[in-house]
């Protein structure tokens, strides 16, 4: 499949040949920003998990950085129909817990990135 972005006059302005597998440089820097499984109380490391399109690629969702996290074999299974959820705000993964886990319903930060917890403690000053 190949995205083709037009615009008014037909002119094609973008043509996509996006890859619907995150390639080793994205998962690098992947596994750079969450560090391990993302799903809270999950240790399983970096190396064991697999990439996780947020918004699905079947959905037009990208195979780019800021739409991948991190996720063990089990709980990327269970992502879509299980009851955790997960979203991106400004590249950064934000998970909310089951009501079993985290009664507030809230959604959290959940990235392992120095840069991005630097900033975290920067802002609580």
């Amino acid at each position: 499949m190949q995205r083709v972005a037009l615009g008014p006059n037909g002119r094609v302005l973008r043509l996509g040949t996006e890859e619907r597998v995150f390639n080793r440089h994205q998962r690098r820097a992947i596994a750079l920003r969450d560090g391990n499984c993302i799903i809270p109380g999950c240790g399983v490391p970096a190396g064991w998990c697999e990439i996780h399109h947020v918004t699905e690629h079947a959905a037009g969702g990208p195979t780019h950085t800021d739409n991948g996290v991190l996720l063990c074999w089990f709980h990327h299974r269970f992502v879509d129909k299980g009851p955790w959820r997960i979203r991106m705000n400004r590249g950064v993964p934000e998970v909310q817990a089951p009501a079993w886990f985290d009664r507030s319903g809230g959604w959290r930060p959940v990235t392992k990135s120095r840069t991005r917890m630097l900033d975290l403690v920067g802002r609580r000053t």
